[in-house]
């Protein structure tokens, strides 16, 4: 496969009209992210549309062109892999089984969210705690902290500069630190995706609420969809306490490169299930 010029992606929408799950394509596609491969520039049959900073690809078009095998057969280990077109997950499936895990997502609609709901939630900030839309100050303390709290966020964006020009967040401050804060992870001309964190010491209290919400209500208001695409049940419950429709789950693979690993894995998460259930 070859790469594709940023002003050439638009040439690769038909082969991932089907996938309707989040904005991830849609921004690649615009060139605001992430990068294209096609097996054609002018008359592409197969493509990826790729998040290198996230290890993440979304595949789409004819899973039967040589050029998809290839693509599969080469694929780093720990590759996330979303499927817009059907016959892929077969392909991968043919190709590395054994070697895969699968962590459905949960998909949600935002057409029932009622804005007065949304700023009631937004209005209830915890005592000692402030509202602050971010600016390039708090962006760039954000983005300078190593910590799993803050390594999601602008990570699809070139540099705090750049996410403040195109993107936007909220955050609530405990004193001068960033306790919680929600952002734009991902941003196209219909709409955005979510990335919301709590510090450990802060959760509990109710702040993701918050921040979520400012940043809904934020989106609506300039005309963009605040798209809510959840991975894991404590996002389900949030979705859902925020107004979001479910809107069942779909598939997402994950390469390991292992079976060993992926045998560990899996029986990490049975023995999960166990102690929760």
């Amino acid at each position: 496969m070859i790469a594709i010029d940023k002003k050439d992606r638009w040439k690769l929408t038909k082969l991932f009209q089907t996938f309707k799950w989040n904005y991830l394509p849609d921004a690649i596609l615009e060139g605001t992210m992430g990068r294209a491969i096609a097996d054609d520039a002018e008359s592409p049959h197969a493509a990826v549309l790729e998040a290198p900073n996230l290890q993440l690809s979304i595949v789409g078009g004819d899973a039967g062109h040589p050029s998809a095998r290839r693509y599969m057969e080469q694929i780093p280990k720990h590759t996330a892999l979303f499927f817009g077109s059907e016959g892929w997950v077969e392909l991968v499936q043919s190709i590395h089984g054994g070697k895969l895990m699968e962590m459905p997502r949960y998909a949600f609609t935002s057409e029932a969210l009622d804005p007065e709901h949304l700023r009631t939630l937004a209005s209830r900030i915890p005592a000692d705690y402030r509202l602050a839309q971010m600016d390039l100050d708090l962006a760039q303390r954000l983005g300078g902290e190593r910590s799993r709290f803050a390594e999601d966020h602008m990570v699809n964006f070139d540099s705090p500069k750049d996410f403040i020009e195109r993107g936007f967040g909220f955050c609530l401050l405990h004193g001068d630190q960033v306790a919680s804060v929600a952002t734009t992870f991902a941003i196209c001309h219909r709409g955005i995706e979510i990335q919301i964190n709590t510090k450990e010491e802060h959760q509990r209290k109710g702040l993701a609420t918050v921040v979520a919400a400012h940043l809904i209500v934020h989106s609506q208001q300039n005309d963009l969809d605040p798209n809510w695409d959840a991975a894991n049940e404590s996002s389900v419950g949030l979705a859902t306490k925020l107004g979001y429709t479910p809107q069942g789950t779909y598939p997402m693979l994950f390469y390991t490169g292992s079976r060993v690993l992926t045998a560990v894995a899996r029986a990490g998460l049975k023995a999960k299930e166990l102690i929760e259930g």
